[in-house]
């Protein structure tokens, strides 16, 4: 696939922490949703941190409904970084 991307994780409490470091492009995108769609039902609060993100052209518009989609759980999400729109 050649995507270097890596998610680190931390959870403590009701809180997951979810650093997003290497190439964002599809592949991560996808990789992204499918961690967090196993997580929202468990935590009540969700950081991102997209400060260590390469931002890669992707189907953006994709991932963005996506992401919408698990923001209407019980979840709060704060996103810090530079790439933070991404998920705006």
């Amino acid at each position: 696939m050649g995507t270097e991307f890596r998610m680190l994780t931390h959870l403590n409490d009701n809180c997951l922490h979810l650093k997003l470091v290497g190439n964002f492009d599809g592949v991560s995108a996808g990789r992204v949703i499918g961690l967090l769609r196993k997580y929202v039902q468990r935590v009540s609060t969700v950081i991102i941190h997209t400060s260590s993100l390469i931002k890669m052209p992707f189907a953006q518009n994709e991932f963005r409904n996506a992401f919408r989609s698990l923001q209407k759980q019980r979840v709060r999400f704060i996103v810090t970084g530079e790439h933070a729109s991404l998920f705006a």
